[in-house]
């Protein structure tokens, strides 16, 4: 989407400056500074919110592990020391 903004001139110095340093069109140098500026502004996530879609993804294994650990326990000894 084409955005135009009237640039005083100091800073449209500074722009082609920039630009020149890095080997990059003046678009690119905007393009960069606004992103750098809207991470700053925009609330960041939690670590909580950016795995929330990945919690509970693996349920492979019973959920009744530790509930029922005496009785497996003692249903494999029992068979491995079966006569």
């Amino acid at each position: 989407m084409p955005v135009s903004i009237r640039l005083g001139e100091e800073l449209e110095e500074r722009l082609a400056r920039a630009s020149k340093n890095l080997r990059v069109p003046k678009t690119e140098v905007i393009k960069r500074s606004l992103v750098a500026f809207l991470d700053q502004v925009e609330p960041r996530r939690s670590a909580y919110e950016l795995g929330k879609g990945l919690f509970g993804a693996d349920d492979s294994r019973p959920t009744t592990l530790s509930s029922t650990y005496k009785r497996r326990l003692k249903a494999k000894l029992r068979a491995k020391y079966r006569r």
